[in-house]
């Protein structure tokens, strides 16, 4: 068993601390906001992102990262992506060379239009073939009440990845090794925006074969965007591809097909997003993705659509006609 750090007390960085304890290992979970720190140390539950289910009193709740990070085995990071530079600068003086470290942030950087292991490579540069970066299909509450996941673990060193497989492995989590981080981080990063998408579809009632449709089609947009970046497209097959984008666009606990639901009730999405407390990362991505995609050249027509509608104020379903309006086209251009 291990001492484990959890950085990131949001819904799954919760979720992920009640696992870990529950296999096994020491657990120390630390919060940025010191009220979140202070209410699961009087109340055992983390009422803000993750209510309803109980915290063990053995995991220590902090937000002390000093204090987090003492004789930490194994980090594994948990924060929104917008936080994600600024919670490394402020690790930097903790780390040590013998802690295996974990990300779970999915995203791409406004601005510089970074993924989160460019990032981390910035930053930590001696530290990038001792990061792994975790993605798949998994909820956190499903995680948090001990319903059965599959995950993908990506390291440069895939010895790296086979460690923290050892560590966190087990009858409710099964974890599969990979070497490909671009691809692992692309389709986390953008299966959050098709899952708007998606949403927006169904809150439409634009049919089942539409959202299939969607989803499909955006699987094809996520390939587009790995072999721009030199990842491999089988990867997007797995578990962080089709695994997490069925997930997230059909599940009901999915904050970015939410989101999409709301938008085609015809809200306007700086309202939708003033009123829920988690981040729908699909909506911060989006821009940067859209960003992206017209540096690259890329075609991302559903990405452009749900970039149009969260920044430009494009009605749902001028946005919807537009994709369903454009020329004819092979079906996998852009991928082979």
């Amino acid at each position: 068993m291990a001492n484990v750090s959890v950085i990131g007390a949001g819904a799954f960085g919760t979720a992920l601390a009640i696992y870990a304890n529950h296999i096994g290992h020491t657990v120390k979970l630390w919060a940025h906001d010191p009220n979140v720190t202070n209410t699961i140390k009087n109340s055992n539950e983390n009422v803000t992102y993750l209510p309803g289910i109980k915290i063990d009193s053995k995991i220590k709740v902090t937000s002390d990262l000093q204090e987090a990070l003492y004789k930490s085995e194994l980090v594994l990071l948990v924060t929104p992506s917008a936080y994600y530079r600024e919670t490394l600068k402020q690790l930097t003086p903790y780390l040590k060379e013998n802690m295996l470290i974990t990300s779970f942030v999915k995203g791409i950087e406004n601005k510089t239009h970074a993924l989160m292991s460019d990032i981390f490579e910035e930053i930590l540069p001696t530290f990038k073939n001792k990061i792994s970066y975790l993605s798949g299909p998994s909820f956190a509450k499903e995680l948090a009440l001990n319903k059965p996941i599959n995950l993908a673990c990506a390291s440069y060193d895939i010895e790296m990845a086979r460690r923290v497989q050892t560590l966190l492995h087990s009858p409710l989590m099964r974890i599969y090794t990979s070497d490909d981080v671009k691809g692992i981080e692309i389709a986390g990063a953008l299966k959050n925006v098709i899952a708007i998408a998606c949403g927006t579809s169904d809150g439409l009632k634009a049919g089942l074969s539409a959202r299939a449709a969607l989803m499909t089609r955006g699987l094809i947009e996520m390939t587009r965007f790995g072999v721009a970046l030199n990842a491999s497209p089988i990867t997007f097959l797995g578990l962080a591809g089709v695994g997490d984008l069925i997930l997230t666009c059909t599940g009901d606990l999915s904050r970015n097909r939410t989101l999409g639901l709301k938008i085609a009730e015809g809200l306007v999405v700086s309202d939708i997003l003033k009123s829920q407390k988690a981040v729908a990362e699909g909506y911060v991505t989006v821009k940067p993705a859209y960003e992206l995609a017209k540096k690259l050249n890329i075609d991302t027509p559903i990405i452009n659509a749900v970039y149009s509608v969260c920044y430009e104020n494009k009605n749902a379903k001028e946005a919807a006609h537009m994709l369903m309006e454009r020329s004819m086209k092979d079906e996998f251009e852009g991928i082979k």
